[in-house]
């Protein structure tokens, strides 16, 4: 008998609190949304006007873009994006080779973005320089470059370089 008379108050007292509780059931939800965004990357750059031509230079001289019509100016035609070049050893007759410093058939090949002021050297040929970590689209990058002539080299024929610009995402 003890035991319905509790199961009456309870329901007495949940009537009496206004039958709030009567009959509601509060759940979970079993699906929840969530909204996601995505925007492609795009790089893409443009360079003009994609020729250096730094001419007869003396064995142990540097010679420079910077300040002589040859710099070279790199659009970001894509997303934000950031800038990285490489240099490649230079060919034609006997190969020249990319070092850090200068010596028989070893060139030095740098790279500027503040008009020649500071460089950066090229370290290896299959080894790209960050030269500007951003950016915008629309936005140009002028490069400068300093190519220092061997110590000493075993032919005097003209020698091609090629400097890979490279768009990446930051």
């Amino acid at each position: 008998m003890k035991q319905s008379l509790r199961v009456c108050v309870i329901a007495v007292a949940l009537i009496a609190g206004g039958g709030l509780l009567l009959g509601h059931i509060t759940r979970a939800a079993t699906t929840a949304n969530v909204t996601a965004t995505v925007t492609a990357v795009n790089l893409a750059i443009s360079v003009a006007d994609g020729s250096i031509a730094y001419g007869s230079v003396n064995l142990s001289t540097a010679t420079t873009t910077a300040n002589n019509g040859e710099t070279q100016v790199v659009t970001n035609d894509g997303s934000t994006m950031k800038l990285n070049v490489k240099s490649s050893d230079a060919t034609g007759g006997t190969a020249w080779t990319l070092g850090t410093s200068i010596a028989s058939n070893v060139f030095k090949h740098e790279v500027s973005t503040t008009t020649g002021s500071t460089y950066m050297t090229f370290q290896a040929t299959d080894t790209y320089l960050t030269a500007s970590t951003s950016i915008a689209a629309g936005l140009t990058q002028n490069l400068d470059f300093r190519f220092t002539t061997p110590s000493g080299t075993t032919d005097f024929v003209q020698k091609s370089v090629t400097v890979t610009v490279q768009a990446a995402t930051p």
